[in-house]
C-alpha cells in the first residue's frame, strides 16, 4: 500500500477548505480536526447522527424520541424511534415551501439532443399527479411497485412518487431482458410497473414495453402497467391492464401530501446484479436512505444549495 500523495490532482485552498459544509458542522459542533469528529461520531454515534440530522435541516412530520434504541442488540437497531418522516417530502416539497420553488431541480439532456429543465414547483405537481393516479389504481402504503423507465425526468417522477404515497419502488435497469425483471418482480410481488413504449440509446431503438409484457405475463402479482410515451411508437397493448401515464395523470390534483412514516419504514427495495447467484433484495428505508445520502453529499462531496451536480449512472441501480 503507497502513501505517496504526489498524484493527488487537486486540494482544497485554506479558504475552500475552511467554507466547506464540513468546516462549518465541526465549528457549530466545537469539533477541533477531522480526527476527533471521527473519533467522536464512533464513540457516540446517538450525538453524531442527531447533529447531522440538524445540521441537514432534515424535516420531521413528528419528532424522534431519541437517535438510536439498540435494547435488542447490535443486529437489531432501531433509529429515530417515535419520529415521523417522508423521503419525497425532504426531497422535493420542502424545498418548494422554503421558497426554492423557481430553482431548477433537474436538468436532463437525452439521448437524441432533446433537452428539459423542471424547477422544484414543476417537480413537485409531476409528482403529486402521479401519486394521485397510483391511488386511483389502487396503489398505497406498502405496496411495490417496479420501475422499469429510460434514463428521463419520468424515472425520478416515478421514484418520487411512488414514495410519497409510502409505497416501495423497486428500480430495474432499463437495459435488463425479461428474466432479469421477472427476478425482482417476482420477489417483491409488485403490484405495478412502470414502464415506457421505449427509448433511444447510442441511436438504436429499445423496445422497451415489450421486454416489460414479456416480463409481466411471469408476474402474476402486477395488476397494471403504467406507460410513459417516451418515442410515440405503436406497442403492443393489454387492455385493462395497460394505462398510458398522460392519460392516468390527466385531471388529477397538482396538491398530494406526502404520507408521515416511520423512520424504517421500507422505501426502496433494491437488488444485486446477479452475477455470482440470484440476486438478493436489499431494503432501504425513509429516515437510512435519505440521512445517509445527504450525508454523504454534503460532507463528504460539499455538495449545497445551489450546486449543480452531474452524476453518471442509472436509476436501475443503488448509486443512481
Amino acid at each position: 500500500m503507497t502513501t505517496d500523495t504526489d498524484g493527488i490532482v487537486w486540494r482544497p485552498t485554506p479558504e475552500v477548505a475552511e467554507r466547506s459544509r464540513i468546516a462549518r458542522f465541526m465549528r457549530a459542533e466545537g469539533v477541533a480536526s477531522l480526527a476527533e469528529l471521527q473519533r467522536r461520531s464512533i464513540a457516540d454515534p446517538e450525538w453524531y447522527w442527531d447533529a447531522v440530522v440538524r445540521d441537514l435541516g432534515v424535516r420531521w412530520s413528528r419528532p424522534y424520541e431519541r437517535v438510536l434504541d439498540g435494547s435488542r442488540g447490535p443486529a437489531w437497531p432501531v433509529w429515530f424511534p417515535g419520529g415521523r418522516l417522508n423521503y419525497t417530502d425532504n426531497c422535493v416539497d420542502r424545498h418548494v415551501a422554503a421558497g426554492r420553488g423557481a430553482r431548477p431541480a433537474i436538468v436532463w439532456e437525452g439521448d437524441d439532443g432533446q433537452s428539459r429543465t423542471l424547477t422544484y414547483a414543476e417537480l413537485a405537481a409531476e409528482v403529486n399527479r402521479l401519486a394521485n393516479a397510483l391511488k386511483a389504481l389502487g396503489v398505497g402504503e406498502g405496496d411495490r411497485v417496479g420501475v422499469f423507465l429510460p434514463m428521463s425526468p419520468e424515472a425520478a417522477i416515478a421514484t418520487l412518487a411512488v414514495v410519497k404515497i409510502g409505497a416501495i419502488y423497486t428500480p430495474c435497469f432499463s437495459g435488463f431482458g425479461a428474466g432479469a425483471v421477472v427476478s425482482r418482480l417476482a420477489d417483491c410481488e409488485a403490484r405495478l410497473l412502470i414502464t415506457a413504449d421505449g427509448f433511444q440509446r447510442r441511436g438504436q431503438v429499445v423496445r422497451l414495453k415489450e421486454t416489460a409484457d414479456e416480463a409481466v405475463a411471469q408476474c402474476p402479482s402486477v395488476q397494471h402497467v403504467l406507460v410513459h410515451r417516451r418515442l410515440g411508437r405503436e406497442i403492443p397493448w393489454t387492455s385493462g391492464r395497460d394505462r398510458w401515464w398522460h392519460e392516468a395523470v390527466a385531471g388529477q390534483s397538482e396538491r398530494a401530501e406526502a404520507l408521515p412514516v416511520e423512520a424504517d419504514r421500507p422505501c426502496l427495495i433494491i437488488y444485486t446484479s446477479g452475477t455470482t447467484g440470484r440476486p438478493k433484495g436489499a431494503v432501504l428505508t425513509h429516515g437510512g436512505f435519505l440521512i445517509k445520502t445527504a450525508h454523504d453529499f454534503g460532507y463528504c462531496m460539499d455538495v449545497g444549495e445551489g450546486d449543480r451536480l452531474f452524476w453518471l449512472t442509472d436509476l436501475g441501480w443503488l448509486m443512481g
